[in-house]
Formats: C-alpha cells, sequence, structure tokens
C-alpha cells in the first residue's frame, strides 16, 4: 500500500468534512474500508466485523480499548470509539507509541456526524504520518486494532448517515 492514500484521503476529509454534513459532498465509505484492509492490523476485513458481535470481537481480537458491554450486540452498533490521536516514539528502533482516547458519535440522543468524521480524518492523519515514515509492518504492530476497528465503525455510521439523508 502506498503511505499517502492514507494522508491524501486524511487531507480531503479536512477539506470536505462541513460540505458532507451539508450533504454537498459523499464519503466513499468504501475507500475507507478499503484504505484499513491495506494496513493488515486487522485479520478479517472489516465489513465482516460490522456483523461479527461484541462477545465475538472481545474474545477473538480486540486489545481491550473499546468499551464493550452488550455482548449479543453487533459491532456496527457500537457507539464507542477509540481515536488515533499522537504518537511519539522513535522510528528508527521501530519504538512507536500511539495514544489513544474514546470518543463517541452518540453522546448526545442524536448521531452527530462531525465526531465520526473528525475520528476518521485526525485517525487517517496520525496514521499516515507513521507510514510515512517507516515501515508499514511497524505500523501494523503498534497500531491498535479496536482503533482500527473504530475507524471502520465511523466510517460504516457515517455511510448509514449518507443514505439516510441523500
Amino acid at each position: 500500500m502506498k503511505s499517502d492514500k492514507v494522508s491524501q484521503l486524511a487531507d480531503w476529509l479536512e477539506d470536505n468534512v462541513e460540505q458532507i454534513v451539508a450533504h454537498k459532498q459523499y464519503l466513499d465509505v468504501q475507500k475507507v474500508y478499503e484504505l484499513l484492509d491495506n494496513l493488515a492490523v486487522l485479520r478479517q476485513p472489516v465489513q465482516d466485523y460490522l456483523t461479527m458481535t461484541e462477545e465475538d470481537y472481545y474474545e477473538n481480537e480486540s486489545d481491550h480499548r473499546l468499551t464493550l458491554h452488550n455482548s449479543e450486540q453487533v459491532l456496527a452498533d457500537l457507539a464507542d470509539r477509540v481515536l488515533v490521536n499522537h504518537v511519539d516514539g522513535s522510528f528508527i528502533n521501530s519504538e512507536i507509541n500511539f495514544s489513544y482516547n474514546h470518543e463517541n458519535p452518540y453522546f448526545t440522543e442524536n448521531y452527530d456526524v462531525q465526531v465520526d468524521l473528525h475520528l476518521i480524518e485526525y485517525a487517517l492523519e496520525v496514521i499516515g504520518a507513521v507510514a510515512s515514515n517507516t515501515i508499514m509492518s511497524d505500523v501494523r504492530n503498534n497500531l491498535s486494532p479496536d482503533a482500527v476497528l473504530s475507524v471502520a465503525l465511523a466510517a460504516h455510521a457515517v455511510g448509514k448517515w449518507q443514505q439516510k439523508n441523500a
């Protein structure tokens, strides 16, 4: 995968968030999924996780950063997100430390699409910066699966929002 594609999508999102919210621009959710799949952090294509139960994910792949409360709920309905918000460490020594925090686009009773759009944008910006400065295996070995899944969940929710409001 070309690492610049991650940053390019992040830059495009930065320029177009307001247009997407105003229904004047469209986020191609499939492009987000493809980028995430190409990172190869998760064991399966990201779309496969959308129908997986929280329990299945928790037991088989989660790094336990996401807050999972309902074992029978499918991941597509999960409100918690893990945002990749910072990176530090040493590229030379392959000691990359991503930092994370929780986001919830459903903090109020209504879905806030901007929260998910910014989560995707910011996560891709940080991941893209790392990917362009080191080898992809360093990204794969240090990036949280829950954070990658969160970007996919955010993209999925944005896609549903776009369809509902088309």
